[in-house]
């Protein structure tokens, strides 16, 4: 699927106005109601790795959005070693996990959660060969030919499985990507797209560019709900309560509104950042330091997306104590991990520290190091290891002048990568 098919696509969901969601854990009746079932106190954490311990660390190599559709895909992520899997598919966007369940038309026959149908909330399951029969013969016999990777004849039929089993310690977690919201005053926000790995959340239906014209007939095939409530449920089907979150995708391919990313990074802490690397290589360091800049934490995240073929592919390295799914997803929420640009191993992290007055870092081998903060680079340094001291500020700067640090590495051997860290906060807010 191209990115010029999403946005087209997503015309169509602008056209079926209203909520929807997945089925919510027992219990969580204020996510019912559109409010966090969870609510956290907690801010995100302005000082990630405090408790890592760099001498028993194990990396573990996921992405928080990628898309795999077929084996072929799959084999992409498991080549360059990832040990942790939650692909971020859509259509519906519903975890594709386990792996093993997944068939071909999975979701036009095992479609469980809640779909917004004519600006109401239905609950599943839905039944769609039963639903489109009425209207079956206002199919274009053709459509398959226009959007073959979308298509599928009706009546829909299951197919064969479409993984093989996951490699022995290759450990996986829900998540998926969610699109079609809609703003505070109900206007659509076309240009936002969400995941959350770690939350086994689901929206929307199959119907891709209303082939099967069930848009047509008023079934929302993405979120149709305000970004807010959609983000409360996520946060609802966390599988675990202290681990995982919510990114904010790809916002220099999308232009998002820097405002909205803020009011989002403001609506719950476990709304944890946003994509830096991300859509085949773009970079939206920019965002990430004009949102830093305000003082807010706000993490980093590396991805592929699509772009599963490039070099430039996006990584995020979970440091962790043990190799679990949970540790994994803990790590993303306390931000105890970092982010490669070409993830196989040419360079890594083996400190990464703040001690309230000095930021450090070290690599396993020679690197160019950069510390960047709300000034701008404020040290370069070559080798295997960087430190930089919190200026004193000159009385005429005003307090919090630097608000945060970052810590870069660039390779030197050709390989291309560059590493990125979590921002350390400088001051409070």
């Amino acid at each position: 699927m191209t990115r010029r098919e999403f946005v087209g696509g997503a015309a169509l969901a602008a056209a079926s106005v209203g909520r929807a969601g997945s089925p919510l854990p027992a219990g969580n009746k204020a996510a019912a109601k559109g409010g966090s079932a969870l609510p956290s106190d907690r801010p995100r954490n302005r000082r990630p790795y405090s408790d890592v311990d760099w001498s028993k660390v194990i990396r573990v190599k996921t992405t928080s959005h990628g898309h795999c559709m077929n084996q072929a895909m799959l084999d992409k992520y498991l080549k360059r070693g990832f040990g942790l899997i939650t692909m971020s598919n859509y259509y519906p966007s519903a975890p594709w996990c386990p792996a093993s369940k997944m068939t071909k038309n999975y979701w036009r026959l095992h479609h469980e959660h809640p779909v917004m149908v004519n600006g109401k909330r239905v609950n599943g399951p839905f039944d769609w060969n039963k639903i489109i029969a009425p209207w079956k013969d206002t199919i274009d016999p053709k459509a398959g030919e226009r959007k073959p990777a979308w298509y599928a004849k009706y009546p829909f039929v299951e197919g064969k499985k479409l993984f093989k089993p996951l490699p022995p310690g290759v450990l996986e977690a829900p998540n998926a990507e969610h699109h079609s919201f809609l703003l505070e005053d109900g206007r659509p926000a076309a240009s936002l797209h969400i995941c959350s790995p770690g939350s086994a959340f689901a929206s929307g239906t199959f119907d891709a560019h209303n082939l099967a014209k069930t848009v047509s007939h008023g079934y929302n095939y993405g979120s149709g709900e305000f970004w807010g409530t959609a983000i409360d449920r996520m946060i609802a089907g966390f599988i675990h309560p202290d681990g995982g979150g919510v990114t904010i995708n790809h916002p220099s391919w999308t232009k998002l509104d820097r405002e909205l990313m803020l009011k989002m990074l403001d609506h719950d802490p476990r709304v944890l950042g946003i994509e830096v690397i991300e859509d085949s290589g773009h970079n939206s360091e920019n965002y990430w330091d004009w949102a830093l800049s305000t003082g807010r934490q706000c993490f980093g995240f590396f991805v592929p997306d699509w772009h599963v073929e490039n070099k430039v592919f996006g990584v995020n390295v979970l440091c962790v104590q043990e190799k679990t799914v949970h540790a994994c997803l803990k790590a993303y929420r306390e931000g105890n991990f970092y982010g490669a640009l070409v993830g196989l191993d040419a360079l890594a992290f083996t400190r990464i520290a703040f001690d309230g007055k000095t930021v450090t870092a070290a690599t396993d081998k020679p690197a160019r190091f950069e510390v960047i903060t709300a000034r701008g680079v404020v040290k370069e340094q070559k080798g295997t290891e960087v430190s930089w001291t919190v200026e004193k500020e000159a009385p005429w700067q005003g307090p919090g002048i630097h608000v945060f640090a970052r810590v870069k590495a660039y390779a030197i051997d050709g390989s291309g990568e560059v590493l990125f860290s979590q921002p350390f906060m400088l001051v409070d807010r």
